[in-house]
Order: structure tokens, then C-alpha cells, then sequence
């Protein structure tokens, strides 16, 4: 929902037009209407203003010196952190190649020139509607992680375990070729998949000794209320698949639906693998970290034992193996007298 009022009022807007007429017409008209405007005459300039000014939206002419609009759109939309920023082209009626070729690079959307004021008016107030609700879906997200981070905190032994899982579940994905969905929903899944330990007391969370029954049957609810805790967020809908199975065993053993096999998301198998190799491999209240070469020869017994997916085991090893080896390319020969 859009704050009460003229949400757009004073949204700042950058105009990246060479030709000076053109500004002397569109400025005006964007500044009667609540907008704060800035102009930059090419691509390189308006790069360098979207770094000192932070704009809501741009707008792009297609032909420009230095650097023209396609470029520009293009080089944005590859910067993860400025993606999100809506682009409109201003084209010409018949420049149908122009059009395409701006859509392949990223354009939101596009005004052709001579402008029809409401039109263009139009057409920036939905994308600053679009832009906004996409901001409440990250702040929703942050709230979110912060939480995981919070619960992860209470225990010194497990700080910084959620950003390791992510970081090597993405690595993972990427290493088996998944798609840019897929990447995304692990390195969210691998923040967000202990979030449901919220409900889980600390007495049980830093236990040094062996849990009981009943405590261990606590910790087994901590995936299912994790996968509703998130499930109401759109935005991190690919990764409930993962909070939910990540303790699911092939053999049908594991909690809490008790899948097995392929009825376990790939997704989720995958990040079983990194979140048990990084507990394995780290020092816990209950016990010292092991090397990384033990906690492997303990993953592979359990994969024998049909718990683990053994192919993501084996790309796993392979991984590490490549970036270890990576490591020792990269390392300084030794000089001896």
C-alpha cells in the first residue's frame, strides 16, 4: 500500500539528454508536476550523478555522446545494486531496432518523442509505484534477516554460520550451472533456514551435552515454523522449499514431512550438504571443529547410508578440491638461498 497523500511528490528524477531543447521542454513539465529533476548531457555524466544523487528513475534519450542511453541501461542493469532502478527510454516513433535492442538491455518502458505530458507523467508514477512496493518487499526481507542473524547470535559457537551456508550454497549453484531464480533462492534459503530456531529455548540451543527426547523434538520444529514464519513473503517464495526439507534425509528418515529421494527439492539437498559440511567443520557447544577432510570422510559414510544426495556430494568435493587448488596457484612460490 502507498503512503496517504502524493506518494511521487518530490521523487527525484534524472533526465539524460544532450539535446538542450529537448531539457528546456521535459524539465519544466516534470518539476510542475512534484518531480525534483537533475539533468547530465550523456552516459558517462549521468553514471557519475546516479552515484552523487541516488535517483528514483531515470530517463534515457537512446543517442547521446560518450556514452549513449542503451549503454547506460545496459551497464545498470548489470550492477546488482542499481538494477532495481527504473529506466524509461525516450525513443523516436519509428525506431522500432532502437526499441528493441533498449528492451534486451533492460528498459522498463518507453515515451516517444514528441511527448504527450500525461503519457509520460503516467508512465513514471507506475514504475515509482512499482519501485516502491519492490523497496517494502526488501524491507520485509531485511527484517527478516536480521531476525536470522539475531537467533544465530544468542549462540557465540554458531555466529556467522547463516552468511557461510549462503555463501557456499550460491557457489554450489553456480558450480552446477542453476539459473539466476535458483542462485538467488539458496542465498536466501541459507540466511533464512534456521529462522525458525526463534521458537527454540536457548537452554536447548547451547546445550554442551546430549539433547533428550523431548529437546530434540523441539529442534525438529524449527524447519516447519521457519517455512511458515517466511511463506506470506512473495519475494522469497523459491526459498521456503528450503527451510522446510533442509533436514530431510533421502532414506526417508529425516524431519519434518519425512521425504525421500527426488520428493526432496534440489534445492534443499543442496543446501543439506553445505549447512551440515559447515556445522561439521566448526567448533559447537557440544564439540571441537573437525578438518574439513574428517567432516568429508563422515559426509560420505552418511551418503553410503542413503541419507545424502551422493551426486551433490561429489560436485560439492569437486568444488572445493577447484578452489583449493585455485588458492595454491594463486600463493607465492617459495624462494630458498
Amino acid at each position: 500500500m502507498l503512503p496517504p497523500g502524493n506518494p511521487f511528490a518530490g521523487a527525484k528524477v534524472l533526465l539524460v539528454e544532450d539535446d538542450p531543447h529537448a531539457v528546456g521542454i521535459l524539465e519544466p513539465i516534470l518539476v510542475s508536476k512534484g518531480f525534483s529533476v537533475a539533468v547530465a548531457r550523456d552516459g558517462v555524466e549521468g553514471l557519475e550523478k546516479i552515484r552523487l544523487l541516488s535517483p528514483d528513475i531515470l530517463l534515457l534519450d537512446v543517442n547521446m555522446p560518450r556514452m549513449d542511453g542503451i549503454s547506460m541501461c545496459r551497464q545498470l542493469k548489470n550492477d546488482s545494486e542499481a538494477r532495481m532502478m527504473p529506466v524509461i527510454m525516450l525513443t523516436a516513433h519509428a525506431d522500432l531496432e532502437k526499441k528493441i535492442e533498449a528492451l534486451e538491455a533492460g528498459a522498463d518502458d518507453f515515451v516517444n518523442k514528441p511527448y504527450n505530458t500525461v503519457e509520460l507523467v503516467t508512465r513514471i508514477k507506475s514504475l515509482l509505484k512499482v519501485k516502491y512496493l519492490n523497496e517494502q518487499l526488501d524491507s520485509a526481507e531485511s527484517v527478516l534477516f536480521s531476525m536470522a542473524r539475531a537467533i544465530e547470535a544468542k549462540d557465540s559457537y554458531t555466529q556467522g554460520h547463516v552468511e557461510r551456508v549462503s555463501h557456499l550454497a550460491v557457489e554450489l549453484g553456480h558450480h552446477l550451472g542453476l539459473g539466476d531464480e535458483e542462485i538467488d533462492s539458496l542465498r536466501k534459503g541459507g540466511i533464512l533456514h534456521d529462522i525458525g530456531k526463534i521458537g527454540v529455548p536457548d537452554k536447548i540451543l547451547n546445550k554442551a551435552g546430549a539433547l533428550t527426547t523431548e529437546e530434540r523434538k523441539i529442534i525438529r520444529l524449527h524447519p516447519g515454523q521457519g517455512a511458515l514464519i517466511c511463506e506470506k513473503l512473495k519475494s522469497i517464495k523459491g526459498a521456503i522449499p528450503v527451510i522446510r526439507h533442509h533436514h530431510e534425509r533421502l532414506d526417508g528418515t529425516g524431519y519434518p514431512d519425512q521425504l525421500s529421494g527426488d520428493e526432496i527439492p534440489l534445492l534443499a539437498r543442496i543446501m543439506t550438504i553445505v549447512d551440515i559440511y559447515d556445522a561439521l567443520t566448526t567448533t559447537r557447544s557440544y564439540r571441537k571443529s573437525l578438518s574439513p577432510s574428517i567432516a568429508l570422510d563422515i559426509m560420505w559414510d552418511e551418503a553410503k547410508k542413503g541419507w545424502w544426495d551422493k551426486d551433490v556430494l561429489t560436485e560439492f568435493v569437486a568444488m572445493l578440491q577447484h578452489k583449493n587448488n585455485a588458492v595454491e596457484e594463486e600463493a607465492p612460490s617459495s624462494i630458498t638461498a
